[in-house]
C-alpha cells in the first residue's frame, strides 16, 4: 500500500492526503534537540505518523521503521519493499545487521 500511493491493487486504502501526513515530518523542530535521543537520531530522518522518511543520502525518499524487538521494514521509492524479523532485542549486537539490511538496497 505505501509502494502504492496509498492503494491496492488499483484500490484506495487512504487517501491521498493522509499518505502525505503520515510520510511528512510531523516532529515540531523545538522537539529535536540532542538531547532529545541519543546523538543523531534527528539527522538525515523525519517522522510522520508510524514511519521514518530518509531525507538525506543514498536513501533519500525510503519511508520504514525500525522496532525495538528487533524487526525493521523499508519501502523505498522505485517500489522496494524490504522486511527484517528476528527474536532479538535491538542493541550493539543488532546494529551491524540492520545496517547492512538497511544497504542491500538504494533506491535509483
Amino acid at each position: 500500500m505505501l509502494a502504492d500511493g496509498g492503494r491496492v491493487n488499483s484500490n484506495p486504502m487512504i487517501s491521498p492526503d493522509h499518505l502525505r501526513q503520515m510520510t511528512s515530518d510531523q516532529v515540531p523542530a523545538a522537539c529535536k534537540t540532542a538531547d532529545s535521543f541519543f546523538p543523531g537520531f534527528w539527522d538525515g530522518t523525519e517522522w510522520g505518523f508510524g514511519v521514518a522518511v530518509k531525507t538525506e543520502g543514498p536513501q533519500r525518499g525510503r519511508i520504514g521503521w525500525s522496532g525495538g524487538l528487533g524487526t525493521d521494514f523499508f519501502v523505498d521509492p522505485d517500489g522496494t519493499v524490504g522486511i527484517l524479523l528476528t527474536q532479538v532485542e535491538m542493541g550493539k549486537d543488532m546494529s551491524p545487521l540492520v545496517a547492512e539490511f538497511q544497504s542491500l538496497h538504494e533506491p535509483s
